[in-house]
C-alpha cells in the first residue's frame, strides 16, 4: 500500500511540477505580450497624434477632396451600370445603319430602274402620239404636243373599247364601204391603226371620218329650202298618202280576218277575235301623231300637216344615227308602218256565269294556244287570198311543216275541215297519226316508212274520199 501510494503521489507531483513550469512560462509570455501592447499603444498614440495634427494642418480642401471621391465613386458606379444599355444602342444603332445601307442600294436600283422605265414610256407614248390617227380619233380637239395631250389625257375618264368591239366595228366598216373603199388596219405601238382608201388616197380612218363629216355638212348645205319644202310636201303628201293606203288595206285585211274567225266557231261556241291597234311600245305624243296619217291630205290643217312633218323627220333622224344604209333602207325602215302597230290575239267564249268573255293567249293551256295559232294563221292566209280573188283566182294554198304537234286526231280532223271551210287547200306534213272526217272532200295522205336498220324508205299512199280510206300499195 505504501508502495502503491508512493508510485501515485510521485506522478502527482510530476504533473503539479509540470504545471508549474508551464504557469511559469505563460507569465512570461504574458508580461512580454503586456510589454509589446505598451509599446504599440504608444506608437498608436504618437501616431495618432501626428494624423491629428497633419488633419488639422490640412483642413477643408481634405474634406472637399474626400466628398469629390465620394461623388466620383457614385458617378464611376452610374456611368458602369448605363453602360451596358449604351452599349445595346449602339449595337442597335449600328444594325439599323445596315439596314438603311442596304434600302438605299436597292432604292438606287429601283431608281434606276423607274429611269429606265420612264424613258421607255415616254418613248412610247411619243410614238403612240405619232401613229397615223390616233390622237385625231381619241382627242380630236387636242393639239398636238406631248404636254397638251398628257393633260387633256388626265383630265378624262374615258375608257378603251375591248378587242372584241374593234374588230365588230371593223367589220361592219369593211362591209359598208365595201366597193368603194379599201380597209386596211395595221399595228402601231402596239395598236390598232386602220386606214381608208379611196379616191383622195390613204388616209386614217378618223380623218376619213372628219373630212367626210365636213363634206356632208357642206353638202347639206346646198340643200335649199326650195328642196326642202319639196321633199317635205312629198312627206306630207305623197308619202302620208300611200302609208295610209297601207294601212287601210291591212285594216282592211284585219277585219277579213275577224270575219274568217267569226265563222271558225267550236261546237261550244269558241272563236278567235283580232285587234290590230297602235303599238304600246310608241310615246302617247308619236302614236297621236302617226294617228294623222288615216286622215286624207284634203281634211288635215297646216297645223297637223307640220306635225305629221315633225314626227316623220324625228323618226327618220333617229333611224339614220342608229343603223347605217342608204337612204331607201332608213326611209323604209323609218316609216314602216308595221312596226306602229301590234297584232292582240283574244279568244271569246262563255264565262261560267253563262256571260260573253274574252281572255288573252297568257290565260289559255298551251294545248288551246297552239290550236289558236293555226286557227289564226289560217284566218290569214284565207283573208289574203279573199283580198286578191277579185282581180284572179289564185291557188288557195297553205304550207304546213311539223303541223299539229301534240294534237289528237280528232282535233286535226277540225283543223283540217276549218281548211275546206274557207276553201283552203294545203300541203302538210306531221310526224303522226291522221285527221279525216266526212267535211273533207278529199285527201291523199302518204306514210313515209324506214325500217330500223335499212337505208332506204318506203312510201305508201292512202286516199280519204270524205267516207272511207283507200290504199294503194305500190
Amino acid at each position: 500500500l505504501g508502495d502503491v501510494l508512493r508510485r501515485q503521489c510521485r506522478s502527482t507531483v510530476a504533473d503539479l511540477t509540470d504545471a508549474t513550469h508551464r504557469y511559469h512560462a505563460a507569465v512570461e509570455d504574458r508580461v512580454a505580450a503586456e510589454a509589446d501592447a505598451e509599446a504599440r499603444c504608444v506608437d498608436y498614440a504618437s501616431q495618432a497624434s501626428t494624423l491629428a495634427e497633419l488633419t488639422d494642418a490640412m483642413g477643408g480642401e481634405a474634406r472637399e477632396i474626400a466628398d469629390q471621391l465620394s461623388t466620383l465613386e457614385r458617378s464611376r458606379r452610374e456611368m458602369r451600370d448605363e453602360l451596358k444599355g449604351v452599349r445595346e444602342q449602339v449595337a442597335s444603332a449600328r444594325e439599323q445603319a445596315a439596314k438603311l445601307s442596304a434600302q438605299l442600294e436597292a432604292s438606287a436600283d429601283q431608281l434606276a430602274s423607274a429611269r429606265d422605265d420612264l424613258t421607255r414610256a415616254t418613248e412610247h407614248f411619243k410614238a403612240t402620239v405619232r401613229a397615223p390617227g390616233i390622237l385625231v380619233a381619241a382627242l380630236p380637239d387636242v393639239p398636238e404636243d406631248v404636254t397638251s395631250v398628257r393633260a387633256a389625257l388626265a383630265a378624262s375618264d374615258r375608257r378603251g373599247a375591248g378587242e372584241a368591239t374593234v374588230i365588230t366595228k371593223l367589220q361592219a366598216l369593211q362591209t359598208s364601204l365595201a366597193g368603194s373603199h379599201d380597209i386596211a388596219a395595221e399595228q402601231h405601238v402596239g395598236l390598232l391603226t386602220v386606214t381608208v382608201t379611196g379616191e383622195e388616197g390613204a388616209r386614217p380612218v378618223a380623218v376619213a371620218a372628219r373630212q367626210v363629216t365636213a363634206k356632208l355638212a357642206e353638202q347639206r348645205g346646198f340643200l335649199d329650202e326650195q328642196y326642202q319644202n319639196i321633199f317635205a310636201d312629198y312627206l306630207i303628201r305623197d308619202l302620208a298618202e300611200w302609208l295610209r293606203g297601207q294601212i287601210a288595206v291591212a285594216e282592211d285585211l284585219c277585219k277579213r280576218m275577224n270575219e274568217v274567225l267569226g265563222r271558225a266557231r267550236s261546237s261550244q261556241g269558241v272563236h278567235v277575235k283580232l285587234a290590230w291597234k297602235p303599238s304600246a311600245a310608241l310615246e302617247e305624243a308619236t302614236r297621236d301623231a302617226l294617228a294623222l296619217v288615216r286622215l286624207p291630205y284634203a281634211d288635215r290643217d297646216p297645223e297637223q300637216d307640220a306635225t305629221l312633218r315633225r314626227v316623220f323627220t324625228e323618226r327618220i333622224e333617229a333611224e339614220r344615227d342608229a343603223h347605217t344604209g342608204n337612204y331607201a333602207e332608213i326611209l323604209s325602215r323609218a316609216l314602216d308602218y308595221r312596226t306602229w302597230h301590234q297584232f292582240t290575239v283574244t279568244v271569246a267564249d262563255t264565262g261560267p256565269d253563262g256571260g260573253p268573255r274574252e281572255r288573252r293567249l297568257r290565260q289559255l293551256s298551251s294545248g288551246e294556244t297552239r290550236l289558236i295559232s293555226y286557227v289564226t294563221l289560217f284566218a290569214a292566209a284565207a283573208s289574203f287570198y279573199d283580198a286578191v280573188s277579185g282581180e284572179f283566182s289564185p291557188l288557195r294554198l297553205v304550207l304546213l311543216d311539223e303541223a299539229f304537234e301534240r294534237l289528237d286526231d280528232p282535233t286535226i280532223a277540225r283543223m283540217l275541215g276549218l281548211l275546206v271551210d274557207l276553201d283552203m287547200d294545203w300541203v302538210i306534213t306531221w310526224p303522226s297519226g291522221w285527221g279525216v272526217s266526212d267535211r273533207i272532200p278529199r285527201m291523199h295522205i302518204y306514210d313515209v316508212l324506214r325500217p330500223k336498220n335499212g337505208r332506204g324508205v318506203a312510201c305508201t299512199q292512202t286516199t280519204w274520199d270524205g267516207a272511207a280510206l283507200d290504199r294503194v300499195d305500190p
